[in-house]
């Protein structure tokens, strides 16, 4: 064990706890790379694609490579999600002008402060809580009892606007951001004040900064529930034998330079769908076209599980058959699950009742099996 392992004073063991992460290290120094040819239910099911079909699946492709490039080079993650606001669910020509001279308002901005020294990023307040997240990618944390109140007490609303929206939807109809409600400032102001004070008391703020290397804030409230009877990781491939491995739903973010956090609003057990992360795995080399190719196949479709989905999949050269959402192709017998399993952590609520952590590293959560889950999920972003 290192010194990481431990907490140092009595102000991190109440805020960390003493023990270390039931886990060791994730050992892999890349992601699972997967033979797709070999799959039993990729290349071991569907025939040789035609010309045309590698023609279609390219094209598919190079659309969506093409707006995930877009949006790393503007950034889109550290910039307010105007989609969210009020009149900003349709794409008008005043739309596009908004966001436009919002974007060059906040590169000037940002080109500004770092020339003035006003963007550089302070020494974490908390040493001990940076030093855990830059070495495992993540860290649970036990927020004080009333700081549980606050949040609960200032989410009462966004939670019962969800629950409204879900009865209104029949399960079998339900999509996974029918499960999400978005809080945006101008609606919800008080989530975003508590989540904020909570951080910057706890150094939470300051240690992500430290982490991304800009200064962060809370961009992103979000208000979600998971139930057993949406069970949307199960069945993956239901046109076939082949059976969910014990890895399913393991996957990296599609997101850049950001960090995301889970605050659970009740006791979380293993049974819940606990947030789970493969320890260390933030330090798996991923390059930038690699982390490109598996991003664009999310954002496409091409990383879908349904027969149609995965034959367009395996029309595509190799070299291209990489996914962000990964963890239902891994084998349970594979070298690459061993990986993924030994270095797994779930964090229960033993572990904490509040969860940051980097989505580049290798992680999942939301699979319950007994009752429900409610978190509030909040985004670290320049803002």
């Amino acid at each position: 064990m290192t010194s990481l392992d431990h907490a140092t004073t009595a102000q991190d063991q109440a805020l960390f706890g003493s023990g270390s992460l039931p886990a060791p290290a994730y050992r892999g120094t890349n992601l699972p790379d997967i033979d797709y040819d070999a799959h039993p239910a990729y290349g071991g099911t569907f025939p040789a694609p035609s010309a045309a079909e590698r023609l279609k699946a390219l094209k598919t492709f190079g659309m969506s490579f093409a707006f995930v490039g877009i949006r790393k080079l503007i950034d889109y993650e550290n910039m307010p999600l105007l989609t969210k606001e009020a009149g900003g669910n349709r794409f008008t020509l005043s739309f596009a002008w908004r966001y436009i001279t919002m974007f060059a308002r906040i590169r000037l901005s940002r080109l500004w402060r770092t020339l003035t020294g006003a963007r550089r990023v302070a020494a974490p307040a908390n040493p001990a809580l940076y030093k855990r997240l830059s070495a495992d990618g993540v860290v649970g944390l036990h927020l004080t009892e009333d700081e549980m109140n606050e949040v609960r007490r200032t989410m009462a609303a966004p939670f019962a606007k969800l629950d409204e929206r879900r009865a209104s939807i029949p399960l079998d109809k339900r999509k996974f951001d029918d499960n999400v409600y978005w809080c945006t400032r101008s609606a919800d102001p008080e989530p975003f004040a508590a989540v904020d004070e909570i951080f910057k008391r706890t150094g939470v703020l300051e240690a992500a900064s430290n982490y991304l290397g800009r200064p962060v804030g809370v961009k992103h409230v979000n208000a979600q529930v998971n139930e057993a009877d949406y069970a949307f990781w199960k069945r993956q491939f239901a046109d076939t034998d082949v059976p969910d491995p014990s890895t399913t739903y393991l996957h990296i973010d599609a997101s850049y330079n950001v960090l995301k956090g889970a605050i659970y609003m009740h006791d979380i057990g293993p049974d819940n769908g606990p947030f789970c992360y493969v320890r260390g795995s933030n330090r798996a080399k991923v390059g930038f076209l690699e982390g490109m190719i598996r991003r664009t196949n999310d954002f496409s479709g091409l990383s879908g599980r349904k027969p149609e989905a995965r034959r367009k999949f395996m029309a595509l050269p190799s070299f291209l058959r990489k996914k962000a959402d990964f963890g239902a192709d891994v084998l349970d017998n594979s070298a690459e699950a061993a990986r993924l399993k030994e270095g797994h952590v779930s964090f229960t609520s033993d572990l904490g009742n509040c969860v940051i952590f980097d989505g580049h590293g290798i992680h999942r959560g939301g699979m319950v099996n007994k009752g429900e889950r409610r978190c509030v999920f909040v985004l670290l972003a320049e803002i």
